[in-house]
């Protein structure tokens, strides 16, 4: 009887050796080129339809630094994915993320920078100073902010590109390259991507999973017809190949439909309290002018019923709108951007493709049941603004090998797991949430029902990272410590963490210290500094022509 419990393992559930990812699209490819690159001893198998067709929309990244988020690159390190992959997914760099119009209508643009901001030599290594700048001068714009914190924005203003490490370092440099290769915009700036989400998927399909690790993975296009359950979760796969497929994990990435998740009928949270979108339509816009439209940001208007990004990639541009059908039909959604687009200069637009996209906003309230787990979309989604769709597929692969390091699994792994990327998740949701929350737009029913709610967050432990770490640094201390996007949009959106009152109130400096002065030259000194830094760089389509594109 010993010799039989030791033999046997008692749980085969523990034991991950046998891996089926279910659905192809990047999060399916992002988690088999993962599990290949970081576990080359397991069996992989990818089982793809061959009649499913991907979102696909999901062309804009985020950076590090992020207020502890990690960024793609963070990824694609773990990977040692280079920048090889950018002439195959229509990959182009990306600095910043610009918001037009959500304070109110007809407001300023203000940006979100990646990295964390320079504080070299600041007063007491805060972002206060600038805030105390604004008291002093109350007319100088939000945009500032940025401006005076980012080395990254001297690019972004002056449309210039970033040198990278990679191409650089692979390619040769030339003198200019070299002599601002140590300056400060180089070294405090941090950038990700925007790319075609499909391409990218099968890049990684075709030129790293095959080709790096052809004779360890199996990748098969058939339907699953049916996962019939058992009492450690999915029995096996039945394809309509007749053939039966088991595995010691089955990862599900077929997206909002969940067809392995929804098996188990486990609740799904929803993030409606607030999100206030439901619909996505897109479209593919051709360029006019590259050298002019291909920016290294992210373009995100707010308009009547929800808001309109930008993404220019290198062959194209991508747009869509962002809306919630409870305020305006799809017809009317669809004729609102068209109008929207029109008035941003594009033309032509009856000669385009739209695609509506359904979202569902929300999470699982379990990511990881028995043997199957979740990645993608069907694990959850929380809207398109600020770039976030990819951001939690590759944080929830990085929760999930961590997970699979030590080679055996319990319940209380499979726990951790969940709690670890629902708090990555909520943290995010939080911080979209309150790009909401902060608006003063009320010119339509749609804007209105945002200003008129009541936000429970605050009162929700999930969510009170987010929502309650920005109630608490301006309400209570009055100052912003956390770093990343959020002191940006807070910046944007009017919602200063120093006022005068408060100055006057709390600290008795209403007549301001001489010494204050100093500080705010130094914010003007460097701003210049920055500008000058990066006067003779290239534009990104110069510098992907040159580098990437060549």
């Amino acid at each position: 009887m010993q010799e039989e419990r030791h033999g046997k393992d008692l749980n085969p559930v523990n034991k991950i050796e046998n891996i089926i990812i279910v659905g192809g699209g990047s999060a399916g490819w992002m988690t088999a080129a993962t599990l290949l690159s970081q576990f080359p001893d397991k069996k992989i198998t990818l089982v793809e339809s061959p009649n499913i067709l991907t979102i696909g929309v999901g062309e804009s990244t985020v950076g590090g630094g992020q207020s502890g988020f990690s960024g793609i690159t963070s990824w694609l390190n773990m990977l040692e994915i280079k920048d090889d992959f950018m002439p195959h997914a229509d990959a182009i760099y990306k600095l910043s993320i610009a918001f037009k119009d959500f304070y109110y209508k007809d407001s300023e643009t203000f940006h979100y920078p990646f990295g964390k901001p320079y504080l070299h030599n600041n007063k007491t290594q805060n972002m206060n100073d600038w805030y105390l700048k604004k008291i002093r001068y109350p007319e100088i714009l939000v945009t500032d902010y940025v401006d005076s914190l980012y080395p990254a924005m001297a690019l972004v203003n002056q449309n210039k590109s970033l040198f990278t490490d990679n191409f650089s370092r692979d390619h040769g440099r030339t003198e200019l390259e070299k002599r601002y290769s140590e300056n400060e915009v180089q070294l405090y700036s941090q950038y990700s991507y925007q790319f075609d989400a499909t391409k990218f998927g099968i890049w990684l399909k075709d030129h790293f999973c095959k080709k790096k690790y052809n004779k360890k993975f199996k990748h098969i296009l058939a339907e699953v017809k049916d996962t019939p359950l058992n009492e450690d979760g999915i029995e096996h796969l039945l394809l309509d190949t007749g053939q039966k497929l088991k595995a010691d994990l089955f990862i599900d990435c077929t997206g909002f439909k969940s067809i392995l998740m929804s098996k188990f009928k486990i609740p799904f949270e929803s993030l409606d309290k607030i999100i206030p979108n439901t619909h996505a339509w897109a479209t593919k816009i051709p360029y006019i002018n590259k050298e002019k439209q291909i920016v290294n940001y992210t373009n995100c208007t707010a308009i009547g019923n929800g808001w309109v990004w930008e993404i220019p990639l290198w062959s194209r541009m991508g747009a869509g709108y962002v809306f919630s059908d409870k305020f305006i039909s799809h017809e009317d959604a669809l004729k609102e951007f068209k109008k929207e687009l029109t008035k941003k200069g594009y033309t032509d637009l009856e000669e385009l493709e739209y695609r509506l996209i359904p979202m569902r906003c929300g999470i699982q309230s379990q990511l990881w049941i028995k043997n199957t787990c979740a990645i993608g979309l069907s694990a959850g989604f929380i809207e398109p603004l600020h770039s976030n769709g990819l951001h939690s597929t590759h944080e929830f692969l990085f929760n999930l090998v961590r997970t699979l390091a030590p080679g055996r699994i319990n319940q209380w792994d499979r726990q951790c797991f969940t709690a670890n990327c629902r708090h990555d998740f909520k943290k995010f949701a939080a911080l979209v949430g309150l790009t909401y929350t902060l608006s003063h737009r009320d010119d339509t029913e749609y804007w209105r029902e945002i200003q008129n709610r009541s936000w429970p967050p605050l009162l929700e432990s999930e969510v009170s990272w987010g929502y309650g770490t920005a109630f608490y640094e301006k309400m209570i201390i009055g100052e912003f410590n956390s770093i990343g996007a959020f002191p940006c949009v807070a910046a944007g959106m009017h919602w200063p963490p120093l006022d005068v009152h408060t100055l006057k109130y709390r600290d008795h400096m209403w007549e301001f210290d001489k010494n204050y002065d100093y500080y705010i030259t130094q914010l003007e000194n460097r701003k210049a500094r920055w500008n000058k830094q990066v006067k003779d760089f290239p534009s990104p389509y110069q510098y992907l022509k040159k580098h990437v594109y060549k």
